[in-house]
């Protein structure tokens, strides 16, 4: 693991952690190299990295899950709901399922932030966007749906999503260093917080305890795609109150059944769960070849990733800033995340 880390780090990330949790104990966890490629900051096994789309399952998924335990929410509650610009023909039936499952017709991406620059334009301009496909038919990986799920969030639980899931999961949990805008929220953390881009394109300079997504940037910093930054030690807690069930240190989080099925094959186009992603059955998989086939977990474009294998009682963390000094950097991470997995895999057996 440690050779093959370090030899990463001169080609792909200035530097990375990596966290190992086996039957509720953080096994494992480790920092490599440095901050950036300045080398003055060594990186320590405590540092903090914007973790990109595993926001879709530590935030607004978590989030959801409780509000559907709580009985507030819905799975099958349509968007049109709470968006009156969703309640036209071909829109009027896409639920909260089609969001969490990728399937509700809007397109992958849209860039957005290089005219519009305020939260309300932004989502006016999501709410608003053609669907490029008949909703249900087939899977087509958006932000855009996770970005309308937080706004849905909020309007239910009456609290923003960053406060909400501070609340019912980050604080009680003992996640202290899990935080949307860390930069303004918790200036503590920011040393701890290792840089994701140099800026050169909207005039940020140095990305650095302030989300590396353009439109989570332009969205507040607050958003159902990225936005949390986070740590192993933290996310290790995570992971194991998912593998307990929902039951962390005595305290019920989420009930059983609403983890397996969240976590669990739930789609007609692939084998995602509703929100979270899953090792795939055949050929290649980040979560490595030795995890078994109910691995669950998401993958975050900064270079992150946490896949939790029920079935072996494991979760393998792995934090890189690959996109420093630019996101061009680093494209072979795939290879990485799943190296990184087989080696842990093979290292903690039962």
């Amino acid at each position: 693991m440690r050779s093959y880390i370090r030899q990463s780090m001169i080609r792909y990330f200035p530097g990375a952690v990596v966290g190992i949790v086996k039957d509720g104990v953080l096994a494992y966890n480790r920092g490599y190299g440095y901050q950036d490629y300045s080398k003055l900051e060594k990186v320590k096994e405590t540092d903090v990295y914007d973790v990109a789309s595993i926001t879709k399952i530590m935030a607004t998924t978590a989030a959801t899950m409780k509000l559907v335990d709580e009985g507030k929410l819905s799975l099958d509650d349509t968007i049109a709901e709470y968006f009156s610009e969703f309640d036209v023909p071909q829109r009027r039936d896409i639920t909260i399922r089609d969001i969490l499952l990728h399937q509700t017709g809007l397109p992958p991406f849209r860039v957005y932030v290089d005219s519009l620059k305020t939260r309300n334009e932004i989502l006016n301009a999501i709410k608003n966007e053609p669907l490029t496909y008949e909703p249900g038919t087939k899977y087509v990986y958006s932000d855009l749906g996770m970005i309308l799920l937080a706004e849905i969030i909020h309007e239910v639980s009456g609290s923003r999503m960053d406060r909400y899931t501070r609340s019912e999961f980050y604080f009680p949990l003992n996640m202290y260093s899990t935080f949307f805008n860390p930069a303004t929220n918790s200036r503590w953390l920011v040393n701890r917080i290792s840089p994701t881009e140099i800026d050169t394109v909207y005039g940020r300079g140095l990305v650095k305890g302030l989300v590396h997504d353009e439109r989570a940037y332009y969205l507040g910093g607050v958003a159902g795609h990225a936005g949390l930054f986070s740590n192993t030690i933290d996310m290790a807690k995570f992971s194991t109150m998912l593998l307990n069930d929902g039951l962390y240190a005595g305290k019920r989080y989420l009930e059983k059944e609403t983890i397996r099925q969240f976590t669990t094959d739930q789609s007609e186009h692939n084998n995602r769960g509703l929100g979270f992603d899953r090792k795939s059955p055949t050929g290649f998989t980040t979560a490595g070849q030795l995890a078994s086939n109910d691995t669950f977990g998401h993958l975050g474009f900064t270079g992150t990733s946490l896949w939790i294998d029920r079935e072996k009682n494991m979760a393998v963390i792995l934090l890189t800033n690959r996109t420093y000094p630019h996101r061009s950097y680093g494209k072979t991470i795939s290879q990485i995340r799943a190296k990184v997995a087989d080696a842990a895999f093979s290292a903690i057996t039962n």
